[in-house]
């Protein structure tokens, strides 16, 4: 058991589970606020566990597909670094991926439908014949297109019937364009493996210093969009230093994906409070 959550927890990965997180408890949150219910505390574990496992298994796909750019990478990854067999990674896996089908399940139809389309959308995403990583903008947009998947998953405890039509549109541009904006830095450490393999990002079509640049103002761009978004310019107090400070990080050499994802989680914290004080920002 240690050693199996030693994978799941590998390398920048708890950041980037946690990611995933957040946006399936903003949809749980959505839904209790939007329909005037309590918090389903039995249903909303039962979403976040799936949406969690689904990751895990989407990211270890991705890790067997990437195996050859990883290495040009020199990006350490459980196959890379040797510590487990292909066999042992596949069955954990099957695993996760079972294990979150079974969860999904166990909370309705209708979100088991989305978690495997979330699925699909991974595996259209990282693998063959599509590999769809491979196309620069489009790559991602569907990673910002996974994060909204995950909110309207927790969402859907509340509005089983149609939740991609009901779901809030200012809720799925306030999840997607800032993450399409600030996404890029997710590929600064693949340059050298994208470069080698035919994958289009942003640093292989303008090159790493260039890139660097575009990025750190993009990223600037998705914290100053949240409070545009919202409506509520009151937001730019929190949007603007940490913004300015998530694009620092960007421009460093010695990048460091943890600290971009340390900023955002304050962010995250920051509008915790603000839609718990003021639910009407985003329900409305």
């Amino acid at each position: 058991m240690i050693k199996i959550l030693r994978y799941l927890f590998y390398g920048s990965r708890p950041y980037i589970a946690i990611h995933y997180i957040f946006p399936t408890a903003f949809g749980i949150f959505l839904g209790a606020r939007i329909f005037n219910e309590p918090i389903y505390f039995l249903k909303s574990c039962l979403v976040l566990l799936s949406v969690f496992f689904s990751f895990q298994a989407s990211v270890i796909l991705n890790d067997f597909n990437d195996t050859r750019a990883d290495t040009i990478s020199k990006k350490r990854t459980p196959i890379n670094d040797g510590d487990i067999s292909t066999r042992e990674y596949q069955k954990l896996a099957v695993i996760c991926l079972i294990t979150s089908f079974v969860l999904a399940v166990g909370i309705s139809y209708r979100t088991f439908l989305i978690v495997i389309l979330g699925n699909i959308l991974h595996f259209s995403y990282s693998s063959k014949p599509f590999r769809l990583k491979r196309f620069y903008p489009l790559s991602i947009f569907l990673l910002a297109l996974g994060a909204l998947l995950a909110a309207i998953a927790g969402y859907s405890l509340y509005e089983p019937s149609r939740p991609f039509l009901s779901f809030p549109l200012r809720a799925s541009i306030f999840v997607v364009v800032p993450l399409f904006l600030a996404l890029n830095f997710r590929d600064l450490a693949d340059y050298e493996g994208d470069l080698k393999t035919d994958t289009t990002t942003l640093f292989t079509l303008i090159g790493l210093k260039n890139g660097r640049i575009v990025n750190a103002v993009m990223v600037l761009l998705s914290y100053i969009s949240l409070p545009i978004i919202l409506r509520y310019p009151l937001l730019f107090a929190a949007c603007i230093p940490l913004g300015v400070a998530s694009s620092y990080v960007c421009i460093q050499k010695d990048f460091r994906e943890r600290r971009i994802f340390l900023l955002y989680f304050v962010l995250i914290g920051v509008l915790t409070v603000l839609f718990n004080l003021n639910p009407s920002i985003i329900t409305t």
